[in-house]
């Protein structure tokens, strides 16, 4: 199929993008506080404004490369325009919340006759009691009777801004992942439901994740993985990516979409390094971003598959820079280190999303202006930087990778 035909393809981390899904921040990131934000996942609360601003000139900049900017808010409106989606929905989505019966069935009554917009913004940035109270009224609930006005009766998904998380696209096939904490494990759920009912996604290969069952312990999430090939695919094992999630998705992956090698990269299981992305990024065909604190310890493990999804060989090396020549078939290849290899620079820009850079085109990557050195670093090996602002953004603890999955890539 050629490029100008396909509406969905991810081969590799660096091709020239073309269609990428983003949420604009909104009314979720507002609910964050000092009170919640420790289990909304958060180190610090957002001015959400400024936020929005740094985020459209995010967008903007996309567009001005040529790439079409699909907001997943937009995504989830359209498909509860239709009743059955949205009964489905719902039921799914208030099961998730610990309710009673009387109030579930109260709000599930209030939602199904909301506008298709209105109700997106409710599934997103959740509902509080004394807007729950606005909708039902005084009914025999509870949890209505016993909650404080701001207590969440549905919980907000201010995490929803990192659209790299929830599921990940490789080649025409997409991971929709397991969330390894609560709070996140909604974002999957809407997924589904979008991939699997709007007509911008027909003909999408769901690889992992149909049966949406956020519980099971096989967690996987996006950020830990990174589309090197159409032959290639790197995981990490993480803080949110089990060894065991990672061989069960490596099968589906050979299986469903011809992958041959999947690398399992173990990285310290720490909140400050979260996923592989925020180590380990590729910027050209033989260029990557990595953290220095992990590159003298790092552990993988290259694991080859037949057609048929069965696993030919396992073997474990220490040496990333032989690893990636081989699987890539490269003859050379450079590592620009996070703050230029200074410890300090390094572990200031890393928290900072130094290394979760967001290859736009070869060679071509979109950064936080913050990180100063990092960027210099890049320039300095050939990489054309376009920088953006993260003052408010990277209060989140993402970068422009992370707020970012690519539909389409040439």
């Amino acid at each position: 199929m050629d490029d100008d035909d396909k509406k969905l393809y991810v081969g590799s981390e660096i091709g020239k993008l073309r269609r990428v899904l983003l949420h604009r921040p909104g009314l979720e990131l507002s609910r964050l506080t000092i009170d919640n934000k420790d289990e909304l996942l958060f180190d610090d609360i957002l001015w959400v404004e400024e936020a929005q601003k740094e985020h459209d000139a995010f967008a903007d900049l996309l567009r001005d490369n040529g790439v079409e900017v699909v907001y997943f808010r937009n995504c989830l409106a359209h498909i509860l325009k239709e009743d059955e989606i949205r009964k489905n929905l719902l039921e799914e989505a208030l099961a998730l919340e610990a309710l009673d019966h009387q109030l579930k069935d109260a709000l599930a009554h209030a939602f199904y006759d909301m506008p298709p917009a209105d109700l997106s913004e409710v599934l997103i940035a959740g509902l509080t009691a004394l807007e729950a109270k606005e909708l039902v009224g005084n009914i025999k609930s509870l949890c209505l009777l016993t909650s404080e006005r701001t207590d969440f009766l549905i919980k907000p998904l201010p995490n929803i801004l990192f659209q790299r998380d929830p599921f990940s696209f490789v080649k025409d096939g997409v991971i929709i992942s397991v969330m390894r904490f609560e709070a996140r494990r909604k974002e999957p759920l809407y997924a589904k439901y979008i991939f699997n009912h709007h007509p911008y996604f027909s003909g999408l290969k769901i690889i992992y994740g149909e049966e949406t069952a956020n519980v099971h312990p096989y967690f996987i999430e996006g950020g830990d993985i990174l589309v090197l090939s159409d032959e290639v695919v790197a995981i990490g094992i993480s803080q949110r990516t089990t060894a065991g999630a990672i061989q069960v998705v490596g099968r589906k992956l050979a299986k469903e979409l011809g992958i041959k090698k999947l690398l399992a990269v173990d990285i310290p299981k720490m909140r400050v390094y979260m996923h592989l992305d925020t180590v380990f990024t590729m910027v050209d065909r033989n260029c990557f971003v990595i953290y220095p604190g992990i590159r003298g310890s790092v552990r993988l493990w290259e694991i080859a598959y037949e057609e048929d999804g069965s696993v030919v060989d396992i073997t474990e090396s220490t040496d990333l820079v032989g690893t990636m020549k081989r699987n890539l078939m490269l003859d050379t290849i450079a590592f620009v280190e996070t703050g230029g290899g200074d410890p300090i620079a390094a572990a200031r820009e890393q928290w900072n999303d130094g290394t979760n850079t967001f290859a736009i085109a070869p060679g071509v990557v979109v950064t936080y202006r913050r990180n100063a050195i990092t960027n210099q670093e890049l320039r300095a090996h050939g990489i054309k930087v376009y920088e953006i602002k993260g003052a408010e953004l990277g209060r989140g603890r993402g970068g422009p990778r992370c707020m970012s999955m690519p539909l389409l890539r040439n």
